[in-house]
């Protein structure tokens, strides 16, 4: 239940954001996702509205009270985050607060389970992974397309200290997190090395595949430690 939770709850954030986004004509003119939601936002908002409330009752009837109340907490960061970026309209660093809200919510389940400081290093590794993936995509967009001016960062090189982290920190204890981690950062290597040759398409959508490398690593699972 936990991890259907973490689906619409990943999409109710996204679309909001996307629509929030949309309404203020924020790049419209040149990424196609904000286009999409600014032409269909009147479909959009009811299924929205439709899943928040599905999300609430099964988190209200199926979550632990432990688990309900860290949610709760997280979407008190979530908002925070929304009147920032959207009311505020501070910006930066945008990527990097998604990827902490998002790597938190992703690992709430275990937050209880964090005995050491390797396993909180794990989910601080997994944070940069996804600040990683924010960036490397509005940076490979930027370069392609020019959807908004952004300075140059250092993908490939953030990616392989990530990797190198995950070997050094974790591979001792936590070896499968090491191996999943560290293959999730050196897809962002081989991505960044190969942006120029593959289209903004295929780049967001390989990002994204970038991090289900843990997929790869659950039949090592039962035999690791």
């Amino acid at each position: 239940m936990a991890a259907v939770m973490l689906v619409l709850a990943v999409w109710l954030i996204y679309a909001a954001d996307r629509l929030l986004d949309a309404w203020r004509g924020t790049w419209t003119e040149r990424l196609p996702r904000h286009e999409f939601y600014r032409r269909n936002w009147s479909v959009v908002v009811p299924v929205w509205i439709s899943v928040l409330a599905l999300s609430g009752w099964l988190a209200w009837t199926r979550l632990q009270t432990t688990l309900f109340t860290r949610g709760v907490a997280l979407l008190a960061a979530i908002g925070l985050y929304f009147f920032i970026v959207h009311r505020l309209k501070w910006i930066w660093p945008k990527e990097l607060a998604v990827a902490v809200l998002f790597a938190l919510g992703a690992s709430l389940a275990a937050w209880g389970h964090i005995q050491s400081p390797v396993d909180a290093a794990t989910i601080v590794l997994f944070s940069c992974l996804c600040w990683i993936n924010c960036a490397a995509i509005e940076k490979w967009e930027s370069d392609k397309w020019e959807s908004r001016s952004v300075a140059e960062w250092p993908v490939a090189a953030a990616a392989f200290c990530v990797a190198a982290a995950a070997v050094i920190l974790l591979s001792t204890h936590r070896p499968v997190l090491s191996g999943a981690e560290a293959a999730s950062a050196l897809a962002f290597v081989a991505l960044d090395r190969r942006s120029n040759r593959l289209s903004r398409e295929a780049l967001r959508v390989l990002a994204d595949v970038a991090l289900l490398t843990p997929l790869l690593f659950l039949p090592l699972a039962g035999t690791l430690t």
